[in-house]
């Protein structure tokens, strides 16, 4: 049976390095992120990584739940039998909860929470009635404790961790797994020009490689959640 997965922010970081470790496994992938140019890119990338698989990328803004609807019936049309979501795409608005701009929470909402929501439950009902299926949500340490100069992104990443425990209840007597990834401070573009080193910080690969670990496991056993934070927790 081919392998299909969806990758939700998939051009940049974690959403990239996820993208690029499924190709990899032999996965049909399709790629969404709000950015075109980006998408076709990365597709091109891989396409010639992989020449005898599928690689397609809907554009979309998840801000807009018309547009995220509209994804889910793009990936019924070419994968029907989706295996794999991953659910990644985020929007970070740093601030603190009384000095934040206006619709800062609404906008990070969206985007972390329905947009989530929306895909995890559509393509939920489907893995349930086959009786299997694998549903990543990427959360956040900010989902655990939060950052305060990051009050509303906190507040999201905590409906995220609730999102996911509810969905591996749901699921779990039906066959699809449910793991949430937690990442703390990972290496990628908007880290970019900070004083610190690199090899500081958790490495996209890393997340990565937690993904594909996960869905290498026996039928019976479900990672919940894997918590990755660099060594040094200051940064």
């Amino acid at each position: 049976m081919e392998k299909c997965a969806l990758i939700t922010g998939a051009t940049k970081g974690i959403g990239r390095s996820i993208a690029l470790a499924l190709a990899k496994e032999g996965y049909h992938l399709l790629l969404t992120a709000r950015t075109e140019s980006n998408l076709i890119a990365l597709q091109g990338e891989l396409q010639s990584l992989c020449p005898d698989q599928q690689i397609i990328y809907q554009v979309t803004d998840f801000k807009d739940q018309e547009q995220v609807k509209e994804l889910a019936r793009a990936v019924d049309r070419v994968f029907p039998e989706l295996e794999v979501l991953v659910n990644n795409v985020g929007l970070f608005i740093p601030g603190s909860l009384f000095d934040e701009a206006p619709g800062a929470l609404a906008d990070q909402f969206a985007v972390n929470v329905l947009s989530m929501h929306y895909l995890a439950v559509y393509f939920g009902k489907k893995m349930r009635q086959k009786g299997g299926g694998h549903l990543f949500n990427v959360g956040s340490v900010a989902g655990k404790s939060p950052f305060l100069k990051a009050a509303s992104y906190s507040v999201t990443k905590y409906a995220v961790h609730g999102l996911t425990a509810i969905l591996r209840q749901e699921l779990g007597n039906y066959g699809v797994k449910v793991t949430e990834i937690i990442p703390g401070s990972t290496y990628t573009s908007s880290w970019e020009g900070v004083d610190i080193p690199e090899e500081k910080f958790v490495a996209a690969t890393d997340i990565a490689n937690a993904v594909v670990a996960c869905l290498k496991m026996s039928k019976g056993a479900n990672v919940d959640e894997i918590l990755i934070r660099p060594l040094d927790l200051e940064i």
